[in-house]
């Protein structure tokens, strides 16, 4: 090997791990809860919208204090990689604007201060479309950053036809625990400039970002664009049904609910003990892991609706490998000690506590072993209702940004 090839391997192998460690991952502090992102005014859905519509990002800090919060916003390319815009390239107002849409509990034993950060606001109003990121910060320790969420905002107006479907793989080994996404792009009203090249396709499913994936073309031609592999990143793991349970009054076993007790100056809920069904599919309506705050008793359910100690426990042998979580929009999607289940030998079961808001929920388990492959202990299966959110982005460098031109979301009952 060159002396100049060996440099050159060099630099490209130092570019790519700075542009790796560029990506941003979600963020939220352990006094942050209940941390809700979709479009204003609704009770369910994803952090995506057009630039003619709003987003709001709501959440609670666990204290007796008011904290002084401030936020920024930054653009980043399809791959929530920040890119080199100026705060003024994509937005009109100030940066670094002051959280003041915040009010204290009400009626609850636990004291906690509610925050909304409506986007657009009267300090910033976005005027680009892509990927962003939000980070909330204490006002007198910018660097004490709190919380970071990514958004999507879309063109309004976009020619791009999309059809999208759900199927049953062909292949075998996926034909039975998966589940495929088939794409096809009509780009003859847009006239996207060498699609192949300048257009990016990602898929996640339901609200989980951290599935959210690229997809590869497999057909071009002057004016279609097809995704439609029988192998790779449009197939996913269908999982299963998620679990359930309502703990919307404080004073009622309601579905779920084993027991209820008040201890420790809160409402202790024990959940239902759990017994996995791996070996066979059964189909439920559920929010597709999501959950919904609401008080029975209250008028307001962001400041009304107390916090409890929720009890999971479940039924399983014990593992030689892996570790066991609570899963779903209660975790973040994500896999941490927090959500963490610990094995009781008092009581053969695998049990987990977490403080949650009033409201109903959705769940499920999942078993990560020392691979780090995830399992559901309900299975995996083809037929399991899912929602995919499919977003398509224009990265001709004639723009400065990667733009959000079109975006649809697709549900596997719906053929």
């Amino acid at each position: 090997m060159t002396k100049k090839l060996a440099i050159f391997l060099f630099l490209i192998f130092i570019s790519f791990n700075i542009s790796a460690q560029n990506a941003i991952k979600e963020y939220i502090g352990k006094d942050i809860k209940t941390v809700e992102f979709r479009k204003t005014e609704t009770n369910f859905g994803l952090p995506i919208c057009y630039l003619s519509e709003s987003l709001t990002l709501s959440f609670d800090i666990i204290n007796d204090n008011y904290s002084d919060l401030s936020y920024t916003i930054q653009h980043c390319d399809a791959d929530f990689v920040p890119d080199d815009l100026d705060f003024y390239e994509f937005a009109d107002g100030f940066d670094n604007r002051t959280a003041d849409d915040f009010s204290s509990s009400f009626n609850t034993h636990s004291k906690f201060t509610h925050y909304k950060i409506n986007i657009p606001n009267n300090d910033i109003t976005l005027n680009i479309s892509g990927n962003y990121i939000i980070k909330v910060y204490e006002t007198s320790n910018p660097d004490n950053i709190i919380l970071i969420k990514k958004f999507m905002i879309c063109d309004n107006e976009t020619q791009l036809m999309v059809d999208a479907e759900i199927e049953r793989p062909f292949l075998a080994e996926y034909s039975i625990d998966c589940q495929q996404i088939n794409i096809n792009i009509d780009n003859s009203k847009e006239r996207i400039s060498n699609p192949t090249k300048f257009m990016k396709v990602y898929v996640q499913q339901n609200g989980n970002i951290n599935s959210r994936c690229e997809l590869n073309h497999n057909y071009a031609d002057t004016y279609n664009i097809r995704y439609n592999n029988n192998e790779g990143n449009n197939i996913f793991k269908g999982g299963c049904e998620y679990e359930f349970f309502d703990a919307k009054d404080k004073n009622f076993r309601s579905l779920g609910i084993d027991k209820i007790e008040f201890k420790n100056n809160l409402y202790s809920f024990d959940l239902t003990t759990y017994y996995p069904s791996y070996n066979s599919y059964s189909y439920k309506e559920d929010l597709n892991g999501q959950y919904y705050i609401k008080n029975d008793r209250g008028f307001d359910n962001e400041l009304e609706a107390d916090y409890i100690n929720v009890n999971f426990k479940l039924k399983y042998d014990a593992f030689a490998d892996g570790k066991i979580y609570v899963f779903g929009q209660l975790s973040n999607y994500e896999l941490n000690e927090e959500n963490l289940l610990q094995f009781n030998s008092e009581t053969n079961l695998y049990e987990c506590n977490m403080l949650l808001k009033q409201g109903l929920y959705n769940f499920t388990f999942i078993n990560q072993h020392s691979d780090n492959s995830i399992e559901y202990l309900d299975g995996s299966w083809y037929n399991t209702e899912n929602s995919y959110l499919i977003t398509i982005y224009n990265t001709n460098y004639s723009y400065r940004g990667n733009r959000l031109i079109g975006y649809k979301i697709i549900n596997s009952m719906n053929k």
